[in-house]
């Protein structure tokens, strides 16, 4: 016999896989479900709960439950193309303000702020950090506008009398190595190659006593594509914590991570390793929030540079960021966004096939990036080719070609310029 409770389930179940319902729609109250299936409140309840595990339906504050995924997104998601997909985390996340904002006027306009961020979006990042194998406690963690904005405060935190400058990857991510220009601090670099960093290097500069933080992007590097190895990786954290330097560990790309790679922060047992993360990649560049792990006894220090600087992160687009994150929509977006980019790298990796390639190469995702040695480089690599892209480094020089409706004839030409110069 089937049970109340069974029929809930599965009369919903049913009604999307049959059209009836879509994506976003409200389902009817507790109440009125209780009276149309002549049960108790508990049951529907219990019943909502239910799908709400199955990442059938999501449930927003004081407004009620709604439907995550319907049919017709089940059936298309597959044959989506880029261009496509873009708008789908932009239509769920307008959802997401949208109820954001509703019976909340005196929450909003009433709030007196927390540095530190809203609560509710506190609670949804520590839940998320976990899958990235991040473990802290919640009050390590801080909501901020943005990487950008973190980087920027750890830039202006005095730790330890003496030690004045920070040590960069060459090539790194561009935006830092800029605000590090522009306000002209003191740095240093270390080469990173395809094949990592030179870890005596690393101890002797790190010996000096000079360096206070080493900023780092150790899986899916910006702008390589590479991921450290477990070896790298325990060396970097141990040589930090021999050596008093804290290392900030910039995770922009950990859910497109196939490898699962774990991160410093995981490998820490000392509290030298600072952990961002941003939404951007995943989302879309206006949303600008990240999150922070700091140790306990930097937090207080980093919140007040962080109050110098905004009020408020903004409210309403945090608030809008936990419901995205806590109803499902995030994590699934997010999962169809990584099978689409692992369909391009398959795509690359057959066509690259194709060819004999000599020079030292990596292919991640949606990029292909070769080394070559510096003399290597011709006036035709470097200006004849439309859709690469030259990276400078130290030793070497990296070419790069993201995936595109061309690259199968971009490729070619790449290939045979570089075969012209071996």
């Amino acid at each position: 016999m089937t049970t109340k409770y069974q029929t809930i389930i599965q009369d919903i179940i049913t009604g999307i896989e049959e059209h009836r319902f879509k994506r976003g729609q409200k389902l009817p109250s507790i109440r009125k479900l209780s009276e149309q299936y002549q049960c108790s409140k508990d049951t529907v309840q219990k019943a909502m709960l239910e799908l709400k595990y199955q990442n059938r339906i999501y449930a927003v504050e004081k407004s009620g439950y709604y439907i995550l995924e319907d049919q017709d997104f089940q059936d298309t998601t597959l044959s989506l193309n880029p261009e496509d997909f873009l708008q789908l985390p932009y239509d769920d996340f307008r959802t997401c303000v949208h109820e954001s904002l509703v019976g909340r006027e005196k929450y909003l306009f009433n709030y007196y702020h927390q540095q530190e961020g809203l609560e509710e979006l506190i609670d949804s990042l520590y839940q998320l950090l976990m899958d990235y194998h991040v473990y802290c406690k919640k009050d390590q963690l801080v909501i901020t506008a943005g990487s950008q904005q973190a980087l920027y405060i750890l830039t202006q935190m005095q730790l330890s009398s003496g030690k004045q400058e920070i040590l960069i990857e060459e090539p790194t991510y561009y935006r830092m190595k800029t605000l590090l220009d522009e306000q002209k601090l003191p740095y240093q670099t270390i080469e990173r190659t395809l094949n990592g960093i030179d870890l005596t290097q690393l101890e002797t500069i790190f010996k000096s006593g000079k360096i206070k933080y080493f900023y780092t992007i150790p899986r899916l590097h910006n702008p390589l594509g590479t991921t450290y190895t477990r070896t790298i990786q325990e060396a970097i954290v141990q040589l930090a914590d021999q050596y008093d330097v804290y290392v900030i560990e910039d995770d922009y790309l950990a859910d497109f991570d196939a490898a699962k790679t774990l991160p410093l922060h995981y490998l820490d047992t000392h509290d030298r390793v600072i952990y961002i993360k941003s939404f951007t990649p995943t989302l879309f560049p206006a949303l600008r929030l990240g999150g922070i792990v700091l140790p306990h006894y930097l937090r207080s220090r980093f919140l007040q540079h962080k109050s110098l600087i905004d009020y408020d992160t903004n409210l309403i687009m945090q608030k809008a960021l936990s419901l995205y994150i806590d109803n499902g929509m995030f994590a699934r977006n997010t999962r169809h966004l990584y099978q689409l980019k692992q369909a391009h790298e398959q795509e690359m990796r057959e066509r690259l096939s194709r060819y004999h390639l000599t020079y030292p190469h990596h292919l991640t995702q949606d990029i292909l990036t070769v080394q070559l040695p510096k003399e290597k480089i011709s006036a035709r690599l470097k200006h004849g080719l439309v859709n690469t892209q030259l990276i400078t480094g130290q030793s070497y020089d990296y070419l790069q070609l993201s995936y595109n409706q061309t690259f199968p004839t971009d490729l070619q030409q790449m290939i045979e310029e570089l075969e012209k110069i071996s």
